[in-house]
């Protein structure tokens, strides 16, 4: 499918203005600028985040409160549990409030449910559970705000419930002690994480608790980053600060577990949100996704060397397991993916028997990278259909599946990715109704591959100064892209295959230059010495044999236009 290039409008005086303030080029300046940044203020702050830059945690709507229940348990010597989701946001979390128990010695016991025998967030079963073991005190990590009638349940068994949350506000409120949600107030942490809570909670803990050393606080942001980047918030304001120095603590391998993990997993020595992304995030999950996620919190939780290791390595192992599944899966689901299936659906919706749960998830997203449709995939076990669902941008999938609220057995998610239980005989219903909503909510051209170009760069402008620079604005992730360029009129001097069954694409220009495009080898046969091109990119620093220069990766190619 052809793709859109659409460009930033460039703003040269403004962005002549920040370069001399900021001290970096007009074109750092202008990427800036395309992030809402208009300021030598805010520039700052973006490009140097500071611990500084985050906001007291105590205008966290109802933290106080939360705290003070908290620090009232420890008086009574009551019981707590902290109750977290099965994903990283939610185990990191969870690892995070367990730590600061901990450390002010308060006792405490984590929970978290089982995905399928159990589902997402409080249960009335797993409520029941924690009251017979004697716990007074629950504390929800990324999950709660919508749990009515469990807590409910919970307040008259005589359990009292402390919700710390980032998901949307619904139309009606549990009776909690406290909701700790910073949707519940428009303020600049509305877009923390689960993780991101809970680390802002435990710092308004230690504070009115009179716990005076920083050093604690700090450490527990390796965590925090880690929940933040893999529950894909936007990385701009407290969650870039969080992000930023969360990072740098990861590459000081201070925690046992993470720096196991990453060992298992055979990162580089630093570790990027990419390396998150694609190594560190699917391990944790996997143990969630395919057995429970106690065994990610257990790793988080190790002082132990040789216990940290052990479990590193056992997520890694369920990790292989997972991609086994999850290929078997994609090799079926991509066979019924025809050219006229998807020229005639704009929404994709597949079903399997026996199609791991914990998995189409992942299958999912890898449909829309390709396909650029939102994809629902709905796997049938014992007459039931657990489904995930997974969009693109700008088209919101949890407002469509919202749509069919009433055919399901349980449902949830928000715009880019959504689940559900349905039972088995409304699967065809679902698939009819979701099919109407789609023609009638989405065009064709919603559905049209887009490529944001951040500015256009003259080719003697290229360079490894230029390359180095950029990297000012990592880490990149929602709301910061790595940045796309382009440039006009290049000649290809050698075009070739590379790679794996010639799956990457490597290009040499007439004009020196190098490009290397990844999953884009089927354009080579496209290509012609004869013709002029225009290219879409991002611009890299490579290092080769001791030798560092500027790369283009290429993100796009067309003939040139005028």
């Amino acid at each position: 499918m052809s793709k859109l290039w659409q460009s930033h409008k460039p703003d040269q005086f403004l962005s002549q203005t920040l370069s001399q303030e900021l001290s970096v080029s007009p074109l750092t300046a202008q990427v800036l600028i395309n992030r809402g940044i208009k300021t030598a203020q805010a520039g700052r702050s973006f490009l140097r985040p500071r611990l500084a830059d985050l906001s007291d945690p105590m205008e966290l709507p109802n933290v106080v409160a939360a705290a003070k229940r908290v620090l009232l348990a420890r008086e009574r010597s009551e019981k707590i549990c902290v109750f977290g989701d099965y994903d990283v946001d939610g185990v990191t979390g969870t690892a995070i409030l367990m730590h600061t128990l901990r450390f002010l010695k308060i006792p405490a016991t984590y929970y978290i449910p089982h995905r399928y025998g159990e589902g997402y967030s409080l249960s009335l079963e797993s409520v029941k559970k924690i009251a017979e073991t004697g716990v007074k005190l629950i504390i929800t990590v990324d999950c709660g705000v919508s749990n009515f009638k469990e807590i409910e349940e919970a307040n008259k068994l005589g359990l009292e419930v402390i919700v710390t949350d980032h998901h949307n506000i619904p139309r009606r409120l549990p009776e909690a002690v406290a909701i700790v949600n910073p949707k519940l107030a428009d303020q600049p942490t509305r877009d923390l994480s689960g993780a991101g809570v809970a680390f802002k909670f435990a710092w308004a803990l230690l504070r009115i608790a009179g716990e005076k050393d920083s050093r604690f606080l700090t450490s527990l942001l390796d965590l925090a980053a880690l929940g933040t980047v893999s529950d894909v918030v936007i990385l701009t304001g407290e969650n870039r600060v969080i992000a930023k120095v969360g990072l740098g603590l990861i590459n000081q391998n201070m925690r046992l577990g993470i720096k196991h993990l990453a060992r298992i997993a055979s990162l580089p020595d630093k570790i990027s949100v990419n390396n998150i992304y694609f190594g560190l995030a699917p391990r944790i999950n996997a143990a969630g996704r395919l057995e429970h996620a106690s065994k990610s919190v257990d790793l988080l939780l190790s002082d132990d060397d040789v216990e940290a290791q052990g479990l590193a390595v056992e997520l890694n192992k369920i990790n292989v397991r997972r991609q086994g599944i999850g290929s078997e899966i994609k090799e079926e689901v991509f066979a019924q993916l025809t050219e006229e299936y998807v020229k005639n659906n704009k929404v994709v919706v597949l079903v399997g028997h026996d199609w791991h749960p914990g998995v189409i998830g992942i299958v999912a997203s890898r449909v829309v990278d390709c396909y650029n449709r939102p994809t629902i995939l709905i796997g049938l076990n014992d007459g039931v259909g657990r489904g995930s669902a997974r969009s693109l941008a700008g088209v919101n999938i949890y407002k469509l599946l919202n749509a069919c609220s009433d055919l399901f057995i349980d449902f949830g998610g928000h715009a880019g990715a959504a689940g559900f239980e349905i039972e088995a005989d409304k699967v065809d219903e679902f698939r009819r109704k979701i099919n109407t909503i789609v023609d009638n909510y989405i065009s064709l051209n919603d559905l049209a591959p887009r490529i944001l170009i951040e500015a256009e760069l003259d080719p003697a402008d290229i360079t490894l100064n230029l390359a180095r620079e950029l990297e000012v604005l990592d880490p990149h992730g929602e709301g910061n892209p790595r940045p796309v360029f382009m440039s006009r009129k290049f000649s290809v001097a050698d075009a070739r295959k590379v790679g794996k069954d010639g799956r990457h694409l490597k290009l040499k220009f007439t004009n020196g230059l190098e490009a290397i495009g990844f999953s884009l080898g089927a354009f080579s046969d496209g290509l012609s010495y004869d013709k002029v091109y225009d290219i879409a990119y991002r611009l890299e620093a490579n290092e080769w044999n001791g030798f560092d220069s500027a790369q283009l990766s290429l993100v796009d190619i067309r003939e040139a236009r005028t």
